[in-house]
């Protein structure tokens, strides 16, 4: 039976106390979006090189941070599954080795990407300004990700709040540091700094994100959620605890990998269309984040309950946790899209300037009718770490994939040149893909959940 917190693995859990844990995780991913459009905001500043230098090599960065994520989740669920604090220390242990690995992956893309530029064709000073800010940008890949695991210790033992003051500190603390450090001050306590142009903006969000793992790491050992205390024969089982995370986790950071990868490929194509395509696609994508960010936040409270209670034989327990998250999901989701429907206009015009009212309308035409696929959007992520809490993996990445790239992408291409619909036949297609992904998943985890349900009965 359950051995630790009795609010986090009690059977009686309900929408509201697995919203109380999904709401700071959802803050934390909203902190990704907002700190990424405060460095673009401010190094927009500087000029179109500078912010098309920063944009690209943030990409890459994000890359890495949207893997290494994805592999780390998955000692979430062996923490949930088995919550000993010695084992809870001991997958932190194997996470920060693997978060370690990412980010000297990291420095290696980073310098190849340096070699590749200029053969490509890229200007000299777009390539001086992405190695000035990737230069220093790339050196917050190993403190994002060591927040990453202190936001899954958290997370599997039901102590997320902390995270709330956390993420505001980050999205404020990253805005002041960028315009001061990018930009300087002016006779400030009677100093004045002229600021160090792109490369002061990758260093402040090196430091806001070296800040914030210092402080919650700190936290989770004065709390007594992880110790700093090493047994005898840790080395022991240090690579084995590894080889569990990667075993469960690769497929999960691939998925996300292709995912991430689905959207850019889809801004491409729209922009060999029109310019009016490339926009609107850019907007909507833009809106669906904040979808996503609820989502996954959802999905991440959520499967770490039900590791939880397929582990200690709580069936009870885990039929609720699902209809929480169900319920949660769709309500939050359709109040959402209904705002965005209702609110359409005024959200395109935030992103275009006046006296382009004629892409403002056809923008805010194409997000309208995308809001009927928010659901599904939100649902198929949710499926997905639903799944991954009762540690199938593989199998849902490979549906995601194909759903997504088969689908979505082969089946956008060809309306968009078989049926020459263009612009739109890639648009249906995209849609398409997050619909069947959603259905296709949602079947699966029909199945895995009567299935887990069933050997609990009769393991009882």
């Amino acid at each position: 039976m359950c051995s630790t917190d009795p609010k986090i693995c009690s059977p009686n859990i309900s929408a509201w106390s697995l919203s109380r844990t999904a709401v700071p995780l959802g803050l934390f991913y909203l902190t990704e979006v907002l700190v990424g459009l405060t460095d673009l905001a401010v190094v927009g500043a500087l000029g179109p090189q500078p912010l098309a230098a920063v944009g690209l090599a943030k990409t890459v960065v994000l890359a890495f941070l949207t893997i290494g994520g994805g592999v780390l989740s998955a000692a979430l669920i062996l923490m949930a599954e088995d919550p000993a604090p010695e084992r809870r220390s001991a997958l932190v242990r194997a996470s920060i080795l693997i978060a370690l690995g990412f980010a000297a992956l990291g420095f290696t893309v980073h310098w190849t990407m340096l070699a590749l530029l200029p053969p490509a064709g890229y200007a000299p000073d777009l390539v001086a300004h992405y190695r000035a800010y990737g230069d220093v940008m790339v050196w917050a890949i190993a403190p994002a990700l060591g927040l990453a695991i202190c936001k899954n210790v958290l997370n599997a033992v039901g102590r997320t709040g902390i995270i709330t003051f956390v993420a505001a500190f980050i999205v404020l603390g990253n805005l002041g540091l960028s315009i001061v450090l990018t930009h300087g001050v002016t006779d400030f306590a009677g100093m004045d700094f002229d600021g160090m142009g792109v490369t002061g903006t990758g260093l402040a969000t090196v430091l806001v994100n070296l800040a914030a793992f210092a402080f919650l790491a700190v936290h989770c050992v004065r709390k007594g959620i992880v110790s700093l205390a090493l047994p005898r024969d840790w080395l022991r089982g240090l690579a084995s605890d590894i080889r569990r995370v990667v075993d469960l986790g690769w497929a999960s950071g691939a998925q996300q990998g292709l995912e991430s990868v689905l959207f850019v490929v889809v801004l491409f194509f729209l922009g060999v269309f029109s310019e009016t395509w490339l926009i609107a696609g850019s907007v909507v994508f833009a809106v669906m984040e904040i979808n996503y960010v609820v989502s996954t936040a959802l999905g991440e409270a959520v499967s770490a309950r039900i590791a939880r209670f397929a582990h200690d034989r709580e069936p009870e327990g885990l039929k609720r946790a699902v209809r929480a998250a169900l319920t949660l999901c769709a309500a939050i989701t359709a109040s959402f899209a209904v705002l965005v429907f209702l609110f359409r206009v005024p959200i395109v015009m935030i992103f275009l300037p006046d006296g382009t009212e004629g892409t403002a309308a056809f923008v805010a035409g194409i997000l309208a009718w995308t809001t009927a696929i928010f659901l599904f959007d939100a649902l198929q992520v949710l499926f997905v770490h639903m799944l991954r809490g009762l540690k199938s993996t593989v199998l849902p990445m490979a549906v995601s994939s194909c759903s997504y790239w088969l689908i979505g992408v082969g089946g956008g291409l060809l309306l968009a040149y078989g049926r020459a619909l263009e612009g739109l036949g890639i648009w249906i297609g995209f849609c398409a893909g997050l619909i069947a992904a959603a259905l296709i998943l949602g079947l699966m985890f029909r199945s895995a959940f009567i299935a887990t349900r069933s050997n609990i009965g009769r393991r009882a």
